[in-house]
C-alpha cells in the first residue's frame, strides 16, 4: 500500500483552490491491477453560499414613497442572520428607516422562523400618526416624508436563485401598489396590520449540501459521473474553520491502467457544479493498493 499527499502546493493555478495536481517523480508511474482510495481529508470550510456566480445574490424592495431599490449582496458566505444586517445596512445607506429613543426602527425584516423551518419576511406599517405615537423620527439627509396614509413596503423576491435561497416564489409581499405624491399617496389594497410570509419551500441557504471528489486516474464507466471517488458532507463545521474527514473503511477504485506522469483532483458539489474554496490550505491523503498486495 502507498501513501499520496497532496496539499496546497498542488493547487492548480486559476481553479479557485478546488483542482490539484500531484506529479509523479522519476518521470510518471505505471498503475496495472491498481486501486485508490481517500484515507482523510483536512480542510478549512470556506466555500461562499450567496455570490454573483450562484445567481443568488440580489433582490429589492419598493419603500412607501413608490420607489424602487435594489439590494447587491457582495460575495460571502451570510446565514439570515447577517442577511439581515446587511439588508438593514443598505437600508440605513438609502436613509429608509426611523430614529427611536434606542435606536433604528426598520420596517422590512428577514428572519428565521425556526418552528416552522422557514424564512419569514416581515413589512411594518408607517404614517405620521404612527410615528409621532412611538416617538419615531426621520433620519437626518433623508429625503422621503412620512406618509399621511399608513404604508407598508414590499419585498420584492426576483426570478432568480434568491428564490431557492430563501424558500420563496418570485412576486411582490405583499402584492399591491403605491400612488399618488407623497405625502398622500395611498396603497392598494391598503393593510391595517403588519404583514408577514412565511417561505413556501424549504429555504437552501447554502445551495450544496455536499462535495464530490474526483480523481483523473480513475474511469469507473458504470457510473455517472465515471471519476467520482468520495463524496463528504460539511456538517458540524462553522465557516472558516478546519473540518477533517476520515473514512472508517476505505472505497477503493479502479484506476485505469497505465503510465502517468500526473493526475488531478478535483472538487464539485452535489450537483456537480464547480467550488470556490476561498483558503488553499487543503490536505489530501490518498492509499493506493495492487490488487495481489495482502496487507
Amino acid at each position: 500500500m502507498k501513501t499520496l499527499i497532496l496539499n496546497s502546493s498542488n493547487v492548480v493555478e486559476g481553479s479557485n483552490n478546488s483542482k490539484f495536481r500531484y506529479l509523479f517523480p522519476n518521470g510518471g508511474y505505471n498503475f496495472k491491477d491498481d486501486f485508490i482510495a481517500v484515507q482523510e481529508l483536512a480542510m478549512y470550510f470556506s466555500t461562499f453560499n450567496i455570490t454573483a456566480e450562484y445567481g443568488n445574490n440580489t433582490f429589492s424592495y419598493i419603500w412607501v414613497d413608490g420607489t424602487t431599490n435594489t439590494v447587491t449582496i457582495p460575495d460571502g458566505y451570510y446565514s439570515i442572520k447577517s442577511l439581515n444586517e446587511f439588508f438593514q445596512s443598505v437600508m440605513v445607506t438609502n436613509t429608509h428607516y426611523l430614529v427611536s429613543n434606542t435606536g433604528f426602527v426598520y420596517l422590512l425584516e428577514i428572519v428565521i422562523n425556526q418552528s416552522r423551518y422557514a424564512i419569514q419576511l416581515n413589512s411594518y406599517r408607517i404614517s405620521t400618526s404612527i410615528a409621532t405615537t412611538n416617538s419615531w423620527t426621520l433620519p437626518s439627509g433623508a429625503t422621503w416624508v412620512l406618509p399621511t396614509n399608513a404604508i407598508v413596503p414590499y419585498f420584492v423576491i426576483p426570478s432568480t436563485n434568491f428564490r431557492s435561497l430563501i424558500g420563496f416564489s418570485a412576486g411582490q409581499y405583499p402584492s399591491g401598489s403605491i400612488s399618488g405624491t407623497p405625502p398622500n399617496q395611498t396603497q392598494s389594497p391598503s393593510y391595517a396590520t403588519a404583514q408577514s410570509f412565511l417561505s413556501s419551500s424549504a429555504p437552501q441557504v447554502t445551495p450544496y449540501s455536499s462535495f464530490l471528489v474526483y480523481c483523473s486516474l480513475v474511469n469507473n464507466r458504470a457510473v455517472i459521473p465515471n471519476q467520482l471517488i468520495f463524496s463528504f458532507t460539511p456538517s458540524n463545521v462553522t465557516f472558516g474553520a478546519l473540518g477533517t474527514y476520515q473514512v472508517s473503511e476505505l472505497a477503493w477504485n479502479k484506476v485505469e491502467d497505465g503510465q502517468y506522469n500526473e493526475f488531478v483532483i478535483e472538487f464539485r458539489d452535489q450537483l456537480g457544479r464547480q467550488v470556490k474554496f476561498q483558503d488553499p490550505n487543503t490536505l489530501i491523503t490518498l492509499v493506493t493498493k495492487n490488487k495481489y498486495e495482502t496487507y
